[in-house]
Protein backbone atom coordinates (compact mmCIF):
# COMPACT_ATOMS: atom_id res chain seq x y z
CA UNK A 1 0.00 0.00 0.00
CA UNK A 2 1.40 3.42 -0.90
CA UNK A 3 2.48 5.67 1.93
CA UNK A 4 -0.20 8.03 3.18
CA UNK A 5 2.26 10.79 4.00
CA UNK A 6 2.70 13.85 1.83
CA UNK A 7 5.41 13.63 -0.77
CA UNK A 8 7.13 16.09 -3.09
CA UNK A 9 6.37 13.81 -6.03
CA UNK A 10 2.76 12.90 -6.69
CA UNK A 11 1.44 9.41 -6.92
CA UNK A 12 0.86 8.09 -10.44
CA UNK A 13 -2.63 6.58 -10.42
CA UNK A 14 -3.52 4.51 -13.49
CA UNK A 15 -7.19 3.74 -14.09
CA UNK A 16 -7.62 0.36 -15.73
CA UNK A 17 -10.95 -0.85 -14.38
CA UNK A 18 -13.23 0.20 -17.23
CA UNK A 19 -15.41 -2.24 -19.11
CA UNK A 20 -14.03 -1.33 -22.56
CA UNK A 21 -17.41 -1.89 -24.17
CA UNK A 22 -16.57 -0.15 -27.45
CA UNK A 23 -13.21 -1.89 -27.72
CA UNK A 24 -14.70 -5.29 -27.01
CA UNK A 25 -11.76 -6.40 -24.83
CA UNK A 26 -9.73 -5.14 -21.89
CA UNK A 27 -7.86 -2.06 -23.13
CA UNK A 28 -5.21 -2.28 -20.42
CA UNK A 29 -4.02 -5.63 -21.78
CA UNK A 30 -3.98 -4.65 -25.45
CA UNK A 31 -0.61 -4.46 -27.21
CA UNK A 32 1.22 -1.14 -27.26
CA UNK A 33 2.86 -0.26 -30.61
CA UNK A 34 6.26 -0.18 -28.88
CA UNK A 35 5.79 -3.64 -27.37
CA UNK A 36 4.19 -5.03 -24.26
CA UNK A 37 0.70 -4.11 -23.13
CA UNK A 38 -0.72 -0.63 -22.74
CA UNK A 39 -0.75 -1.09 -18.96
CA UNK A 40 2.83 -2.34 -18.93
CA UNK A 41 4.01 0.56 -21.09
CA UNK A 42 2.30 3.13 -18.87
CA UNK A 43 3.71 1.62 -15.68
CA UNK A 44 7.23 1.47 -17.10
CA UNK A 45 7.02 5.17 -17.99
CA UNK A 46 5.68 6.28 -14.62
CA UNK A 47 8.31 4.29 -12.74
CA UNK A 48 11.10 5.58 -15.00
CA UNK A 49 9.89 9.11 -14.20
CA UNK A 50 10.35 8.34 -10.50
CA UNK A 51 6.67 8.24 -9.63
CA UNK A 52 5.33 5.77 -7.12
CA UNK A 53 2.64 3.96 -9.08
CA UNK A 54 -0.71 2.40 -8.32
CA UNK A 55 -3.23 0.83 -10.69
CA UNK A 56 -6.92 0.84 -9.86
CA UNK A 57 -8.43 -2.32 -11.27
CA UNK A 58 -11.55 -4.36 -10.68
CA UNK A 59 -11.60 -7.82 -9.09
CA UNK A 60 -11.02 -10.65 -11.56
CA UNK A 61 -9.58 -8.45 -14.34
CA UNK A 62 -6.18 -10.11 -13.96
CA UNK A 63 -4.07 -6.95 -13.98
CA UNK A 64 -2.06 -7.92 -10.89
CA UNK A 65 -1.26 -11.30 -12.43
CA UNK A 66 -0.39 -9.68 -15.76
CA UNK A 67 2.12 -7.29 -14.20
CA UNK A 68 3.61 -10.10 -12.12
CA UNK A 69 4.10 -12.14 -15.29
CA UNK A 70 5.73 -9.40 -17.36
CA UNK A 71 7.91 -8.39 -14.40
CA UNK A 72 10.15 -11.26 -15.49
CA UNK A 73 11.42 -9.01 -18.28
CA UNK A 74 10.79 -5.67 -16.50
CA UNK A 75 11.57 -6.21 -12.79
CA UNK A 76 10.68 -2.62 -11.83
CA UNK A 77 7.03 -3.53 -12.39
CA UNK A 78 7.13 -5.37 -9.06
CA UNK A 79 7.02 -1.90 -7.47
CA UNK A 80 3.52 -1.23 -8.85
CA UNK A 81 0.65 -1.57 -6.38
CA UNK A 82 -2.55 -2.95 -7.90
CA UNK A 83 -5.64 -1.90 -5.96
CA UNK A 84 -9.01 -3.54 -6.56
CA UNK A 85 -11.84 -1.06 -6.82
CA UNK A 86 -14.93 -2.17 -4.97
CA UNK A 87 -18.44 -1.32 -6.18
CA UNK A 88 -20.16 0.91 -6.96
CA UNK A 89 -18.36 1.33 -10.28
CA UNK A 90 -19.59 4.67 -11.56
CA UNK A 91 -16.79 6.10 -13.65
CA UNK A 92 -13.39 7.75 -13.26
CA UNK A 93 -14.44 10.65 -11.00
CA UNK A 94 -15.68 8.26 -8.34
CA UNK A 95 -12.52 6.20 -8.88
CA UNK A 96 -10.41 9.29 -8.13
CA UNK A 97 -12.43 9.90 -4.95
CA UNK A 98 -11.77 6.31 -3.86
CA UNK A 99 -8.06 6.72 -4.54
CA UNK A 100 -7.93 9.90 -2.49
CA UNK A 101 -9.49 7.95 0.38
CA UNK A 102 -7.10 5.01 0.05
CA UNK A 103 -4.03 7.24 -0.39
CA UNK A 104 -4.78 10.40 1.60
CA UNK A 105 -2.46 13.38 1.50
CA UNK A 106 -1.04 12.52 -1.93
CA UNK A 107 -1.33 14.65 -5.05
CA UNK A 108 -2.14 12.39 -7.98
CA UNK A 109 -1.16 12.24 -11.61
CA UNK A 110 -4.31 10.55 -12.89
CA UNK A 111 -3.82 8.52 -16.05
CA UNK A 112 -6.06 6.50 -18.29
CA UNK A 113 -4.45 3.18 -19.18
CA UNK A 114 -5.02 3.69 -22.91
CA UNK A 115 -2.84 6.69 -23.77
CA UNK A 116 -0.46 5.37 -26.44
CA UNK A 117 1.51 8.63 -26.81
CA UNK A 118 2.31 9.15 -23.13
CA UNK A 119 5.93 10.25 -22.59
CA UNK A 120 8.36 10.78 -19.73
CA UNK A 121 8.64 14.48 -20.53
CA UNK A 122 4.87 14.90 -20.28
CA UNK A 123 4.79 12.98 -17.00
CA UNK A 124 7.53 15.21 -15.58
CA UNK A 125 5.53 18.30 -16.55
CA UNK A 126 2.42 16.89 -14.89
CA UNK A 127 4.35 15.95 -11.75
CA UNK A 128 5.72 19.46 -11.13
CA UNK A 129 4.56 21.03 -7.84
CA UNK A 130 1.04 22.45 -7.90
CA UNK A 131 -0.21 25.66 -6.27
CA UNK A 132 -2.61 25.03 -3.37
CA UNK A 133 -6.09 23.80 -4.30
CA UNK A 134 -5.23 23.45 -7.99
CA UNK A 135 -5.57 20.84 -10.69
CA UNK A 136 -3.32 20.67 -13.75
CA UNK A 137 -5.09 19.52 -16.91
CA UNK A 138 -3.71 18.81 -20.35
CA UNK A 139 -5.23 20.57 -23.32
CA UNK A 140 -4.43 21.08 -26.98
CA UNK A 141 -6.41 24.32 -26.96
CA UNK A 142 -9.58 22.69 -28.21
CA UNK A 143 -10.14 19.74 -25.92
CA UNK A 144 -9.03 18.71 -22.46
CA UNK A 145 -8.17 15.35 -20.96
CA UNK A 146 -9.06 14.96 -17.26
CA UNK A 147 -7.48 11.50 -17.29
CA UNK A 148 -4.11 12.99 -18.18
CA UNK A 149 -3.98 15.44 -15.32
CA UNK A 150 -2.76 16.15 -11.80
CA UNK A 151 -5.01 16.74 -8.81
CA UNK A 152 -3.77 18.30 -5.59
CA UNK A 153 -4.24 16.35 -2.38
CA UNK A 154 -6.08 19.34 -0.93
CA UNK A 155 -8.89 18.83 -3.47
CA UNK A 156 -10.04 15.70 -1.67
CA UNK A 157 -12.63 17.46 0.49
CA UNK A 158 -14.32 19.25 -2.41
CA UNK A 159 -14.26 16.06 -4.45
CA UNK A 160 -15.88 14.02 -1.68
CA UNK A 161 -18.57 16.68 -1.26
CA UNK A 162 -19.29 16.63 -4.98
CA UNK A 163 -19.48 12.84 -5.08
CA UNK A 164 -21.78 12.82 -2.04
CA UNK A 165 -24.03 15.27 -3.92
CA UNK A 166 -24.27 12.87 -6.86
CA UNK A 167 -21.67 14.41 -9.20
CA UNK A 168 -20.16 11.66 -11.35
CA UNK A 169 -18.42 13.46 -14.21
CA UNK A 170 -15.33 15.61 -14.48
CA UNK A 171 -17.34 17.93 -16.72
CA UNK A 172 -19.55 18.77 -13.75
CA UNK A 173 -16.78 18.95 -11.15
CA UNK A 174 -13.99 20.82 -12.93
CA UNK A 175 -15.69 24.23 -13.37
CA UNK A 176 -15.49 24.77 -9.60
CA UNK A 177 -11.73 24.22 -9.46
CA UNK A 178 -8.69 26.39 -10.03
CA UNK A 179 -7.13 24.81 -13.09
CA UNK A 180 -3.61 25.22 -14.45
CA UNK A 181 -3.59 24.33 -18.14
CA UNK A 182 -0.73 22.32 -19.62
CA UNK A 183 -0.63 22.78 -23.40
CA UNK A 184 0.25 19.58 -25.26
CA UNK A 185 0.08 18.36 -28.87
CA UNK A 186 -3.25 16.86 -29.88
CA UNK A 187 -1.63 13.43 -30.23
CA UNK A 188 -0.88 13.38 -26.50
CA UNK A 189 -4.61 13.42 -25.75
CA UNK A 190 -5.41 10.43 -27.96
CA UNK A 191 -6.91 7.50 -26.14
CA UNK A 192 -8.06 4.20 -27.55
CA UNK A 193 -11.77 3.44 -27.49
CA UNK A 194 -12.35 1.33 -30.61
CA UNK A 195 -10.33 -1.28 -32.54
CA UNK A 196 -9.67 1.23 -35.32
CA UNK A 197 -8.10 3.61 -32.77
CA UNK A 198 -5.47 0.98 -31.95
CA UNK A 199 -4.81 0.43 -35.66
CA UNK A 200 -4.35 4.18 -36.18
CA UNK A 201 -1.99 4.48 -33.19
CA UNK A 202 0.09 1.57 -34.46
CA UNK A 203 0.31 3.24 -37.89
CA UNK A 204 1.35 6.55 -36.31
CA UNK A 205 4.20 4.88 -34.42
CA UNK A 206 5.44 3.13 -37.56
CA UNK A 207 5.15 6.27 -39.69
CA UNK A 208 5.82 9.30 -37.44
Amino acid sequence: MPSSSCSERPLAAILCGGRSRRMGRDKALMPHPHGGSLLQHTCVLTLATGLETVCLSRPHQGHRQHLATVAGTAPDLRQVTVLEEQPPWEGPLLALAKLMTICPGRPMVLLACDLPHLSSSLLNALAAPLPPRHARLTTDGAQQQPLLATYGADLAATLHRAVAAGVRSFRQWLPGLQVEWLRVPSTALVNLNRPQDLAAATHDHKHP
